[in-house]
């Protein structure tokens, strides 16, 4: 298998969500994996466990654009809706249908990242590549400021190959300049600069 990227996460206070509020998460989630499998080659999986936790997998050369799509997926879905995610690239090795029986150094770093992540972070790692450990901070940072709709532009934006700001305002019904208001209110455009330099440096 080729080298992974694992995303191991859990929903932040999923205790205090309204009914149907993890639900609701989830198929933001749901969509995430969905966007993921459009533009890369390892099989995607979406596995939930321990009922607010979830672990993903996709292509280490998109582990940043990954992150930023699964904790778009979440914040899109409502105000203070939000994802901790633990990140490791490296070997893995994925035998079933789901993740559950998944095993290998990536997969342990990964829930290690999660574990050991600082009380206010939300996206951290402790194994990958020294640029993703440099980026990572940064993107956290950016990210944890997404409104619901700004996380709906950003999850749509970090498609591959790059919609075009028509396409995008075709899309969501809405002018271009919403669109590119939306990018640059929520520093979209140099987070998608950020996984360019990753994914081919």
């Amino acid at each position: 298998m080729p080298q992974l990227a694992v995303l191991t996460g859990d929903i932040v206070k999923s205790s205090a969500l309204p009914e149907g509020g993890l639900a609701q998460v989830f198929d933001g989630l749901d969509a995430a994996a969905a966007a993921v499998a459009e533009w890369q080659d390892v099989a995607p999986r979406l596995t939930r466990a321990r009922g607010d936790s979830w672990q993903a997998i996709c292509a280490a050369p998109f582990a940043l654009r990954a992150a930023l799509v699964f904790r778009a997926g979440v914040r899109m879905t409502g105000k203070g809706h939000d994802t901790r995610i633990g990140l490791a690239t490296g070997d893995g090795t994925v035998t079933g249908a789901d993740l559950s029986d998944a095993d290998g150094p990536a997969f342990v770093a990964s829930g290690r990242a999660l574990d050991d992540m600082a009380r206010t972070a939300r996206l951290a790692t402790d194994t990958a590549p020294v640029a993703l450990q440099t980026a990572l901070p940064l993107a956290d940072h950016i990210s944890s400021r997404w409104t619901a709709r700004q996380a709906q532009i950003a999850l749509a934006s970090l498609a591959l190959p790059t919609p075009t700001q028509d396409t995008l305002a075709a899309h969501f019904d809405v002018s271009r300049q919403t669109v590119h208001s939306l990018q640059e209110a929520a520093g979209i455009r140099a987070l998608m600069e950020v996984c360019e330099m990753l994914e081919h440096g």
